[in-house]
């Protein structure tokens, strides 16, 4: 009986053994996928997110079976006796771990990982360290494998080595090549195809995590302009300027106006979220010492943050301009471009600047990337030797990185430029010794107790710079880079808590309307005596300017004016939800979109075409100033520098 069986079927039916294969791994991805989206996005998912993303999970499965088959044709072909077991683990751990990293990424962006796969390597210490912290997900991951490894190969019905074999891999390939393409014409589907389906979060629904993570790996780092064809580029120039109305403010400084010295701190706290900063439930505030700081600082209703990522964060911030759509400049044939950045403007006036992270210096390309905006030097946490804790999965807690701060300063030379990005909410431990606020019982929990260690971290900080003997006047700006670990609504994903501190020049107010993170350095350099002539954010010291704010969430425009938030996908525009932000910030009540609604949607449209035209282009010095040139802003520095200086020198 054992011999006829080896008689009978000495090598796999190809064809056969990938249909197996790919029918077991498109019934696990679409059940992982279905039970993601019940979590992430539960109004997304009925009653057409469900089946409408198949695509993707047959493209997925057939992917990682086609390549199964191609490993074990030369293998069947030349090898007798070939074991029938173990085949499609390979490929099964590659899907779970790319539904796992999705899954991660999304807890921490609130979206799907795409081009940011392809950065893993920067960051193995700390991804292996997450992984080990998340033990009995990869446990229950590596039985699913295991049991996955059980299944045979199917045998062939025919002895003999002829060219059938090689028959049946043409049909698999064909078959492979058809599934992931979606179809026998047109493109192979990318992860945007998802936003096809018309609403935010049934495309994020529809979408495999997997196979978003997997087609990032294939992925480079260079960008394409999105096609926003609802406006014409003459039209979104016209609306666009009737949002900058104010021919002052495009006026340059000029260079004998006298330029204030003064020493500016920027602390982009790591994942700071405004919904996770609430008081709890009896009162008890999570971020007390934020919260005084606050009171005596100039703040406003809401900032509304320029992405998801620290990168993402910092070029809203320092630059004053839109991301690039859910993508971010670093790393990019976009940083290559002449960008008009706040950094880049002291240090040409004559500041001292330098850029720190309690992280490593160079993860997803940040420390590089903070010098092309302008600063001098980058620092990192291999850089910190003076350490009171161990490091957390991700680097340092920020009492040790803002002592080393503090230790670097004393080293600088005045009027200076720091730039911080904080560590201690990059991670959900505590430090050895430190105090709970709140039973952990979940991960939110867990989020609220970190985010109270990293504020009392951020209280000794700033004791420490009001106790410092200062040579020239300073300020503290305090806002978060991007949130993390929000489940909630699109708006308090992007809610980010906004502080600026600048004593004696500034009276401390809370100005009641909404900001965007793009209006931080043209309010800094206000205060300076410097212009940022091609900002798209708006100084907050202008008590008459129009505010707005909108952020990009999965294929959706999200905009804010006065106190209506309209939400619409850049797909179809017709297709849009209104708000009352204040009264509603979960989004669960939207209503009936006025005339002037749609007159702000077209304004939304216009400046996100016109901001995106000119980012690919490369002409954002060009953004409603065209008649200002670079190099009018050259000799304007210049000037300035020498104001600094002899200033100094006296």
């Amino acid at each position: 009986m054992l011999t006829t069986a080896r008689i009978r079927s000495p090598y796999p039916s190809l064809l056969l053994t990938w249909l197996s294969y790919f029918l077991v791994l498109a019934g696990l991805t679409w059940g992982l996928r279905l039970a993601a989206s019940a979590v992430m996005v539960p109004e997304g998912l009925w009653p057409k997110a469900w089946w409408w993303g198949l695509r993707f999970d047959l493209a997925i499965a057939a992917l990682l079976s086609g390549l199964t088959i191609l490993v074990l044709w030369p293998l069947a072909r030349f090898v007798p006796d070939l074991p029938r077991r173990g085949w499609l683990a390979p490929a099964t751990a590659i899907l779970l771990g790319a539904h796992l990293g999705d899954w991660l990424y999304w807890q921490e962006t609130g979206r799907h990982i795409g081009y940011e796969a392809a950065e893993l390597t920067q960051s193995a210490d700390s991804l292996v360290l997450m992984l080990m912290a998340h033990w009995p997900w990869v446990l229950a991951l590596l039985g699913i494998t295991a049991l996955v490894g059980l299944i045979k190969w199917v045998p062939a019905t025919r002895q003999q080595r002829t060219w059938r074999i090689e028959a049946s891999l043409l049909g698999v390939i064909l078959a492979t090549v058809l599934i992931v393409r979606g179809g026998p014409t047109g493109l192979p589907q990318g992860p945007h195809e998802a936003l096809r389906i018309g609403s935010a979060p049934q495309a994020v629904a529809a979408l495999n995590g997997a196979y978003a993570a997997l087609y990032g790996l294939t992925k480079d780092n260079s960008l394409k302009a999105p096609d926003l064809d609802w406006l014409t580029l003459e039209e979104a120039n016209q609306l666009v300027a009737s949002l900058y109305p104010t021919p002052a403010r495009l006026t340059p400084v000029a260079v004998e106006q006298p330029v204030a010295p003064i020493n500016v701190v920027m602390v982009l706290l790591e994942g700071w979220s405004t919904a996770v900063a609430k008081p709890l439930a009896d009162g008890t505030p999570v971020t007390p010492n934020f919260n005084v700081f606050a009171e005596h600082s100039l703040s406003v209703d809401a900032m509304i943050s320029g992405g998801s990522r620290t990168t993402e964060g910092m070029f809203s911030t320092f630059c004053s301009y839109q991301n690039p759509l859910g993508r971010s400049v670093a790393q990019t044939q976009l940083a290559m471009h002449p960008y008009d950045c706040l950094p880049h403007q002291l240090s040409n006036a004559g500041w001292q600047s330098a850029f720190f992270q309690g992280s490593h210096e160079d993860t997803s390309g940040t420390g590089s990337f903070a010098q092309g905006l302008g600063f001098q030097a980058s620092y990192g946490k291999d850089d910190i030797e003076q350490r009171t804790h161990p490091e957390n999965y991700w680097g340092v807690y920020d009492e040790d990185l803002y002592r080393f701060v503090i230790d670097q300063m004393d080293s600088m030379t005045e009027p200076m430029l720091v730039g911080i990005n904080t560590n201690t909410t990059h991670d959900r431990q505590l430090s050895p010794g430190s105090k709970r606020l709140v039973e952990e019982t979940d991960s939110a929990a867990q989020a609220i107790n970190v985010l109270h260690l990293a504020d009392h971290e951020l209280g000794d900080f700033l004791t420490a710079l009001e106790a410092r003997d200062w040579q020239h006047p300073w300020m503290v700006v305090l806002v978060a880079d991007h949130t993390s670990r929000v489940d909630s609504s699109t708006l308090e994903r992007y809610t980010i808590p906004f502080a600026l501190h600048a004593p004696g020049l500034i009276t401390p107010q809370r100005i009641p309307q909404v900001a965007h993170q793009r209006d931080i350095a043209p309010t800094v350099l206000d205060i300076i005596g410097l212009d940022m002539p091609h900002a798209m954010g708006i100084s907050l010291l202008q008590p008459n300017a129009e505010r707005f704010a909108e952020y990009y969430s999965n294929g959706s425009i999200g905009w804010i004016s006065g106190d209506t938030l309209l939400e619409f996908s850049l797909s179809e525009p017709q297709q849009a939800a209104c708000y009352r932000w204040r009264t509603d910030p979960l989004m669960k009540q939207p209503e009936a979109c006025t005339a002037e609604a749609a007159h702000q949607q077209r304004l939304a449209y216009a400046l996100t075409k016109l901001a995106q035209h000119n980012l690919y282009q490369g002409t954002t010095r060009a953004f409603h100033s065209p008649t200002q040139t670079a190099t009018g802003i050259e000799h304007m520095q210049a000037g300035n520098r020498q104001a600094v200086e002899a200033h100094r020198d006296s």
